[in-house]
């Protein structure tokens, strides 16, 4: 599958000036009325302690390996392989830490789950995370760019230009758009950023996760630094709305756009 440039340079154009107006809005509420954007969400702290935090990661990495292992896939696999044991490996992932967070009693007083009035509201904030990133992700893109090699990258994106098959092309979709971000949000942000708001202030919770997501998908320098900032604008929105949802949205969104891109660029 691919995707026509003409469209896509219309599509980011859109997404592009759409950036501009969140950013405008937000530094004339914040100048004229010393507001934040996002109004707070107030709720109750998260009932599970470091130890859970530290199981939950433990499930992260002995999860991948097992699966992996069951599946007989290595590093020498093909990247279909790898890539639909990834996406097994997410959702098992997904339901022990679900499982976990029950254990620890996050199921009856998490703040990650909105009344359905809500949700719409949250999905909103969402697209709204998106624009709000766009601007300063896209800047340390290009400031980055005379340090990048042209075989940098994530692994997704290499078998893209190398002309991935629709089957694969399928299952890198349902990694990056689907499994990612309910994988990802659940960890860093409802468990991880949740539980350091109960020690730290919110900066340094935001800022902390931010570094340690941007660090953990390390592929080749300086592939991670754009991470950063999107990952600021993530515990932004977690910190302000404790909206698992919300940052689901935003992440399957950032992650589409990119795989669109990329499927354009491998035209």
């Amino acid at each position: 599958m691919e995707f026509d440039s003409q469209f896509v340079r219309l599509l980011m154009t859109f997404v592009g000036f759409g950036s501009v107006l969140v950013w405008a809005q937000s530094i004339r509420l914040w100048s004229t009325e010393q507001l934040q954007p996002l109004a707070l969400r107030e709720t109750k702290p998260v009932p599970w302690d470091q130890w859970t935090v530290l199981a939950a990661f433990g499930i992260w990495g002995l999860t991948d390996k097992f699966t992996y292992f069951a599946l007989g896939v290595d590093a020498d696999s093909p990247i279909f392989e790898k890539v639909q044991a990834l996406c097994l490996a997410g959702f098992l992932k997904i339901l022990l830490l679900i499982e976990l967070m029950e254990v620890s009693g996050g199921r009856q007083r998490s703040p990650q789950r909105p009344k359905l009035a809500d949700r719409w509201i949250d999905i909103k904030v969402g697209v709204w995370g998106l624009l709000a990133s766009l601007i300063p992700v896209w800047g340390v893109s290009w400031a980055i760019l005379p340090f990048r090699e042209p075989d940098d990258g994530h692994p997704y994106l290499q078998a893209i230009q190398d002309g991935a098959g629709p089957q694969t092309l399928a299952w890198i979709a349902l990694a990056v758009v689907v499994v990612a971000p309910l994988f990802e949000e659940l960890i860093f942000r409802v468990i991880l950023q949740g539980w350091l708001h109960k020690h730290v202030s919110p900066v340094v919770a935001v800022v902390g996760v931010a570094f340690s997501f941007a660090a953990v998908h390390f592929t080749a320098w300086p592939d991670p630094l754009p991470l950063i900032p999107l990952s600021l604008v993530f515990g932004y929105i977690y910190y302000r709305r404790r909206s698992y949802l919300a940052n689901v949205v935003m992440h399957a969104l950032f992650n589409g756009l990119n795989l669109i891109q990329a499927l354009s660029a491998g035209d």
